[in-house]
């Protein structure tokens, strides 16, 4: 068995308390062969685009007038969005190189979070589309050996494109055989975790890809907890069983330690061997269990009778705009640490499931509240949106008030899908008119590469929307970004998309006179521009910022260490970490380097609503400063 993980921040190695590559490793079993990889999406793509390097050149030569030196420039260019685009080509590499030394039988895939598993689920669509490109860009070489040849004989860039086209066919077949693949859901017994499992459900369903199994985790159930937490707990796990009870549904306790190691991970499969629907820990009836306080985004409620909130504690009272010095004595000190009046950008991410969400959501209640004057934006970036959700109000891909706020305050989901298509019908003309005057002749095709939806359009358009708020009429936007691996993949992108432009912008001048420039070049050379100054604000600590959050456990903990790392590496500054839902009397040392430590306490339910998550706001703690380190 191959066990591999395909979240771009990973967290296999740790459950298993090994030290895993991109190679297969083998797990010491009782019997048995288990082997484990974590997929490295960079190198994975050099390797593949260099052991077909020769066929990708002779495929851009044969469909383009770009010459052997503007090839090779485009063939070295990093590829914004690898993740998805390579796992399941490194999964099919994996499984057959382990079969030389192994037997194979079974591969389990542990995935990212929510909305990038599902775009990874549509991938294998993806790799058709991208061996249909390719193969009309060779069409022309295939009908000029044809016309002077007498014969079409197929080489390697050919054997190239049949490769792609039928490892995305049989991948799509494997995913739709229940005989061979099995899709397993895992969500938490919190309101939060259900609203997003339904809209993936729902999303897989459409897709013809159904769910074998729907996996509750951490049940604490009665007498394991406080009595709030497992009442609330109840309430969510009844919706569950309303929701989702014609599904396969398995519910699993919560260890008193994170299981981490082979014999804790032993205990949790002797319970997946169980029967389906099967609850650990059994509640007993509860005569009036306590409502869930969940609305969904569509939601009736009109925004007039939004009950008020009282942000008292956060009020200032001598007012101005974000920047003017002053605030008095009103404001809880760890906002300080977070958000100095010179700053424009606040980032919040961490793990899936650690409440990134909810703490920005109570951190910009916060700031609004304390600057009233100052126009902010919560956008969140994360294509499984949970904003919404953690507001109780009904939002969009636009920026609305959030009723009961501040009036300052403004929140926007962003639909990565949506802004792409306006995109394109805004400048789907021009690049294509410019891409095709690059294509050899008519059979070129190479203006089918806009029908493709390009590797990394959630963070693409995450990067022009924050463009577009920065440099616009918002003094401070605060954004709820997909977990770890995607954030970082965001916060790499201004550099990797200037690359692009320049690229781009290079060929447009070199070959000006079959192409001109128009307003195409002008649009690029001022895209180089903004990039130039997003990537600055993003190094510059006084007006950028990211909150890493976590939980007071180690594989959170052990992620949230690799992300703090990885933001030094880019420059970009941490003021301070979140440890989330920290229960009473906690006594575990918490640190992380020079970061300041904030204590968010754990709530049951968890905050929902803007009266209750600033009540929660206000009990945040700021235990450790690095200053008296």
């Amino acid at each position: 068995m191959l066990t591999v993980s395909t979240d771009p921040a990973h967290s296999l190695g740790d459950a298993f308390r090994a030290t895993l590559t991109a190679e297969p490793t083998r797990i010491p079993t009782r019997r048995g062969t288990l082997l484990a990889a974590e997929i490295a999406a960079v190198p994975a793509l050099g390797r593949w685009s260099g052991d077909h390097r020769r066929a990708l050149r002779e495929i851009a030569a044969r469909g383009t007038y770009l010459d052997e030196q503007d090839v090779e420039r485009f063939l070295d260019l990093a590829l914004p969005g690898a993740d998805e685009l390579m796992a399941w080509l490194e999964i099919d590499r994996l499984a057959r190189s382990m079969g030389k030394n192994a037997q194979c039988d079974e591969v389990v895939v542990d995935a990212a979070p929510t909305a990038h598993t599902l775009r990874l689920l549509a991938m294998p669509e993806a790799l058709r589309q991208l061996a249909g490109v390719l193969d009309r860009m060779q069409e022309r070489h295939r009908l000029m050996a044809e016309r002077f040849g007498g014969a079409w004989r197929p080489d390697d860039s050919d054997a190239l494109i049949a490769s792609l086209e039928t490892q995305g066919r049989e991948i799509e077949e494997r995913l739709r055989d229940p005989q061979r693949s099995a899709l397993f859901w895992v969500m938490l017994p919190e309101a939060l975790s259900l609203a997003e499992t339904l809209d993936a459900l729902a999303r897989l369903d459409e897709a013809g890809l159904p769910v074998r199994e729907v996996i509750v985790n951490r049940v604490a159930g009665e007498g394991r907890g406080r009595d709030d937490q497992w009442r609330a707990e109840a309430a969510v796990i009844r919706e569950i069983e309303e929701k989702l009870g014609d599904r396969g549904l398995r519910f699993l306790p919560e260890e008193e330690k994170e299981p981490r190691g082979k014999e804790a991970l032993r205990r949790i499969a002797r319970h997946l061997r169980a029967p389906a629907r099967t609850l650990i820990t059994p509640y007993p009836l509860l005569s009036q269990p306590p409502p869930l306080h969940r609305e969904r985004r569509g939601m009736k409620k009109h925004p007039s009778k939004a009950s008020p909130t009282n942000f008292s504690l956060f009020s200032r009272r001598t007012g101005g705009r974000l920047g003017e010095e002053g605030r008095g004595d009103e404001g809880p000190a760890w906002l300080d640490d977070l958000a100095p009046p010179t700053l424009r950008l606040l980032f919040f991410g961490g793990k899936g499931g650690v409440g990134k969400t909810t703490c920005a959501a109570a951190a910009a209640l916060a700031l609004a509240g304390l600057r009233p004057e100052a126009r902010i934006l919560l956008l969140s970036t994360d294509p499984a949106h949970s904003v919404a959700d953690v507001l109780e109000v009904p939002l969009g891909d636009d920026e609305r008030a959030v009723p009961g706020a501040p009036s300052g305050l403004r929140a926007r989901e962003l639909d990565s899908g949506r802004a792409f298509a306006a995109w394109r019908e805004r400048h789907g003309q021009e690049v294509g008119e410019a891409v095709e005057a690059f294509a050899s002749g008519q059979g070129g095709g190479v203006g089918d590469l806009l029908d493709l939806t390009p590797p990394g359009l959630d963070e693409l358009i995450a990067l022009a929307t924050l463009l577009d708020a920065v440099e616009g009429d918002f003094d401070l936007v605060i954004v709820d970004t997909a977990p770890t691996g995607h954030a970082l993949r965001l916060l790499e992108m201004p550099e990797l998309a200037l690359s692009w432009d320049h690229y781009l912008l290079s060929l447009l001048l070199k070959y000006r006179e079959a192409v001109g420039l128009g307003e195409l070049a002008a649009e690029l050379v001022e895209l180089s521009r903004s990039l130039k100054r997003l990537d600055a604000l993003l190094r510059d600590p006084e007006r950028a910022r990211f909150v890493a959050v976590t939980r007071a456990a180690e594989l959170p903990r052990r992620e949230t260490v690799r992300l703090l790392e990885a933001l030094r590496k880019l420059a970009i500054a941490v003021p301070a970490v979140i440890v989330n839902a920290v229960s009473p009397g906690h006594a575990g040392r918490l640190a992380f380097g020079r970061c300041d430590i904030i204590k968010a306490p754990a709530v049951y339910p968890p905050p929902r609503g803007v009266r209750r998550l600033a009540k929660w706001a206000e009990t945040w703690e700021l235990t450790w400063k690095q200053a008296a380190q």
